[in-house]
C-alpha cells in the first residue's frame, strides 16, 4: 500500500486513513500488534515522521494505544452504555482538554461526556464515571 504524494491530503492522513480502514474492516483486531514505524514506513513509501504523525492522530481519536518499546496496538472499542437522567439535560460527548485528561486521570483518545443540565450547569465526566440506568424498556 502506498500513499499518493500528489494529492491534497497530507501524507500522515493518507496513512492514518488507511490504517483506520484496516481497523474498521476488521483486519486489524483488537490487540493486534502494529508493524514497527520502520516497517510502516517501508510499506507507505513514506518517512518515520510521517508515521509517528499518523499515529498520534489515532491515538487521538482513541484508535490505538502505544506504549515506548512496545510499540503500537488496536485499542478494545469502549463498551457503550444506556444513560437515565432525573432531569431535563443533554450528552454530548468530546475530547478533553489536557487539564481534564489529567484531573479525571484518562488515558489518550479517551472522550468525555459533557451533561448539560436544564438550569444551565454542566458537569464533564469520564464515561467511566457514568453510573447507567436501564434501558427505557426495561422499566
Amino acid at each position: 500500500m502506498r500513499v499518493d504524494p500528489n494529492s491534497f491530503t497530507p501524507l500522515y492522513r493518507q496513512v492514518a486513513d488507511l490504517l483506520r480502514a484496516q481497523i474498521e474492516a476488521g483486519e486489524l483486531r483488537p490487540g493486534d500488534k502494529l508493524k514497527n514505524e520502520d516497517a510502516l514506513a517501508e510499506e507507505f513509501g513514506t518517512g518515520k515522521a510521517t508515521i509517528r504523525q499518523a499515529l498520534r492522530l489515532l491515538r487521538s481519536e482513541g484508535l490505538i494505544d502505544t506504549e515506548n518499546r512496545r510499540g503500537s496496538t488496536v485499542r478494545q472499542p469502549p463498551e457503550l452504555s444506556v444513560v437515565s437522567l432525573e432531569e431535563p439535560a443533554r450528552i454530548t460527548a468530546r475530547m478533553p482538554t489536557a487539564k481534564e485528561r489529567t484531573t479525571l486521570d484518562l488515558p489518550e483518545g479517551e472522550p468525555v461526556l459533557v451533561v448539560t443540565y436544564a438550569d444551565g450547569r454542566t458537569e464533564v465526566l469520564a464515561r467511566s464515571a457514568i453510573n447507567a440506568g436501564p434501558a427505557p424498556s426495561d422499566q
